[in-house]
């Protein structure tokens, strides 16, 4: 009889969802998953803060496109990881936090570092919740994993309970789960395009704007051909430095207030108008200035100005979209 234990099945499913490293700090009950993860092939990094272990896992989400891991004991530990949840979901950074509990049945009794986690981590998260038994938990993996990177991406938590981590079944009692597929790549409206575009044509003095969406949809060779071929001055946010190369002829970065200020037309690519790009608003920005959003998220749009076109879908296949019809 093949069986196998809770904390193998959480690290098969890791690895089975393409999740390649783990950080974290063990102790009960969480342990066995630690050692589980490094059997599965995860490369496990061990840290001496949970926040930190947080950031980290959500620095690899940011720079591979796939979640890091983050792994905590119960109560306190999974109360440190918080901060490091809530920058990686308000920076649109994927990571899975995996927290120990208590055992099923001492819950509410008074159980070592008790904590209502999965409550918790809601206000912190895209998702949060707790495998049932065994067999759901390469189903809540799978789920965990997608929902960090479909749309917008962000934080996810799965609770593990502290007599489910030795606990064993029968293998196959257990359904596999198979790698989820790549976030779905969006188009824009064509109507809306259009519409962008005769801004652009008509603009005196267009500028675009490159901000993190950007760097996270590996826009990098389809922006620097569009800047290059369309002629237009670009603005990079401080995330979004790199896509394009600040030393390159079209970035204004030296004469950002300037470039804000005369610009009648801006292209925002994949970032948001808050506190870094001054909320869009003047004295900073021209008070008649059209704003041209290209977004993955629709309730972005609009946020603080609204937008003369909206362009909802991926950077890289939206600018291929405007360019299209430029020019």
């Amino acid at each position: 009889m093949d069986e196998v234990t809770g904390a193998q099945l959480v690290a098969e499913s890791l690895k089975a969802q393409k999740v390649e490293y783990m950080f974290g700090i063990v102790g009960v009950p969480v342990i066995e998953v630690a050692m589980a993860a490094q059997a599965a092939g995860i490369k496990y990094v061990g840290m001496r803060n949970e926040q930190a272990a947080c950031y980290a896992a959500s620095a690899v989400g940011y720079m591979t496109g796939r979640p890091g891991a983050c792994l905590v004991v119960s109560g306190p530990g999974l109360i440190h990881a918080l901060g490091g949840m809530a920058n990686a979901n308000m920076n649109c950074w994927p990571v899975i936090v995996i927290g120990g509990s208590s055992d099923r049945n001492q819950e509410t009794a008074g159980a070592f570092q008790e904590f209502p986690q999965v409550e918790a981590c809601r206000l912190y998260s895209k998702f949060s919740a707790r495998p049932s038994s065994l067999e759901a938990i390469p189903s809540v993996m799978e789920k965990a994993v997608r929902t960090s990177i479909y749309g917008r991406p962000g934080a996810v938590y799965v609770d593990i309970a502290g007599d489910m981590v030795n606990a064993k079944v029968e293998r196959t009692k257990v359904r596999g789960v198979s790698c989820c597929s790549p976030p779905p790549v969006s188009l824009a409206d064509h109507t809306s395009v259009t519409e962008a575009v005769a801004l652009l044509k008509a603009a005196k003095a267009p500028l675009v704007i490159i901000g993190k969406g950007a760097a996270y949809g590996r826009a990098e060779a389809v922006l620097r051909e569009f800047v290059e071929t369309s002629g237009l001055l670009f603005l990079p946010t401080p995330m979004g430095k790199g896509v394009v190369p600040d030393d390159h002829p079209n970035c204004v970065s030296a004469a950002r207030s300037r470039a804000l200020l005369q610009a009648d037309v801006v292209l925002l690519l994949g970032a948001r108008l808050n506190w870094i790009l001054h909320f869009g608003l003047p004295p900073r920005f021209n008070p008649n200035v059209k704003i041209i959003q290209v977004d993955l998220c629709a309730e972005e749009m609009g946020n603080n100005v609204r937008p003369a076109a909206a362009l909802l879908g991926d950077i890289k296949a939206v600018v291929s979209q405007v360019r299209s019809q430029l020019p």
